[in-house]
């Protein structure tokens, strides 16, 4: 009787375990599964958006162009405009 007791505690104990490695696994998988498709909605929603806005585009004139850099003296001390 003892040995059917100390067997059946034995299986029951087994069983637990192997339940909770299930449960962790299968939960697991699912924070991976889900991790996996937030990611991939912001990577697609930063995909969409960089195309959907376009890019700058600043203005210049032609003096800007061609500016040369600027020498005089004020009687104060030389100025260097660039």
């Amino acid at each position: 009787m003892r040995s059917l007791r100390s067997f059946l505690f034995t299986l029951g104990g087994l069983t637990f375990v192997a339940v909770a490695a299930l449960f962790t696994a299968s939960l697991g998988i699912a924070i991976a599964g889900a991790a996996t498709v937030l990611l991939f909605g912001q990577w697609l929603s930063a995909a969409l958006t960089s195309r959907a806005q376009p890019r700058p585009i600043y203005a210049r004139t032609r003096q800007q162009e061609e500016r040369r850099m600027r020498i005089w003296n004020d009687g104060k001390g030389t100025i260097i405009d660039m």
